[in-house]
């Protein structure tokens, strides 16, 4: 089984090292390809960090902005739709991963380091295998993850409830946590794993709480086949077949006087989750655990990109929680929520909803069928 790791940076890539000797220590440096894309303003230490281990011998790999620009050649649709300066050319990897044939696909993000406590690959090995966990219900059809975490909110004085970036404010409840002592068994398409330190949650959640987080929990959970949950890239595993429904949303744009930012990787998790649904599959959550030392934010900027999503999000809920017909593979089952997606935002109005806001919705469901050709392009 190979393991494909995609990671976007502008930084120096520290990080790398860090997998590098954990994946030694584990034993399974032969296991994985990784794919280090970076961008116009990532210097030139990140691209040396990645090749004194290319010259090793190993497949990792750093992509700059040459590399990149003659990997797309073949697709000049979909390379118009990746623009420079973003997170956006996270998508650029995804392609080289499902074109080298990794079984598995994992994006993390690049403040994201593995744990000696928790094996990288094996939480990650679920993803394509038959599993029989506890089953994740929630409440109201959505669950929260970060219930599987010990979170304190040193400005509230104690340990409280938080939600994961993404989670719609609509469906926030005490009960979301719940989990059914009833086995289920399903193919995990999906295996989201966890962070502890600075758990993925938004900014206004942050600034409010300045919560930190230590998992606790003690086993993993497969989701309720109803129940839904925020996905990012953080840590996140995708089988193969389930990378032409994994898109990687398209940011940046201006709505209400804000952009509409920082949501690109929660839109790409609903997205494919309800594609997984459709075939029959699964969704874990729980292990691996990486550390999340997050790189510095000004919080304030964060929530103001954040705000235009949190509102789309709760907008969205009638789509995100209407399922897709059943499928027999992923590629139809994106086609088919491309088009409830054009057909939803058509429909939209109220705060934010002018014709810009709609017409970026029926570029994303079109750079959601572009995906899907280029998938097929690759296979």
């Amino acid at each position: 089984m190979k393991f494909g790791i995609v990671v976007t940076t502008i930084y120096g890539g520290e990080f790398i090292n860090e997998y590098y000797d954990h994946l030694l220590t584990n034993g399974v440096l032969d296991k994985v390809n990784f794919y280090v894309v970076g961008d116009l303003s990532t210097p030139a230490s990140c691209r040396e960090q990645v090749e004194k281990y290319t010259k090793q011998g190993l497949p990792w790999y750093y992509f700059g902005p040459e590399e990149q620009n003659e990997f797309l050649k073949p697709f000049p649709k979909l390379a118009a739709e990746i623009p420079w300066k973003t997170d956006n050319r996270r998508n650029i990897g995804f392609m080289m991963a499902y074109r080298d044939r990794c079984h598995t696909i994992i994006a993390i993000d690049d403040d994201n380091y593995p744990l000696k406590d928790w094996s990288f690959l094996a939480g990650h090995s679920a993803v394509g295998q038959e599993a029989s966990l506890l089953t994740a219900v929630g409440h109201n059809n959505w669950f929260n993850l970060c219930s599987m975490m010990e979170v304190q909110c040193p400005s509230l004085g104690s340990g409280e409830t938080v939600y994961a970036r993404g989670f719609p404010y609509q469906r926030r409840h005490i009960a979301c946590s719940q989990i059914n002592a009833e086995i289920s068994t399903g193919i995990v398409a999906i295996n989201a794993g966890l962070w502890s330190g600075d758990p993925d949650v938004d900014a206004a959640t942050r600034l409010v709480t300045r919560c930190i987080a230590k998992e606790k929990f003690t086993s993993d959970y497969l989701l309720a086949p109803n129940t839904l949950m925020p996905i990012n890239t953080q840590n996140t595993g995708i089988i193969r077949d389930a990378i032409p429904a994994y898109y990687y949303v398209k940011m940046g744009h201006p709505v209400g006087g804000m952009k509409l930012d920082r949501f690109g990787d929660i839109f790409s998790g609903f997205f494919v989750q309800k594609c997984a649904k459709a075939v029959g599959h699964s969704i874990k959550v729980g292990s691996p655990v990486v550390e999340h030392r997050r790189s510095p934010h000004n919080l304030y900027k964060d929530l103001w990109n954040e705000l235009a999503g949190m509102v789309v999000i709760d907008d969205m809920l009638p789509l995100l929680e209407s399922p897709l017909s059943p499928s027999q593979n992923y590629s139809d089952a994106t086609v088919e929520l491309a088009e409830r997606i054009e057909e939803w935002s058509a429909k939209q109005e109220g705060f934010l909803w002018d014709d810009s806001l709609k017409n970026y919705f029926k570029n994303v469901a079109s750079n959601m069928k572009l995906w899907v050709e280029v998938c097929r392009q690759l296979n």
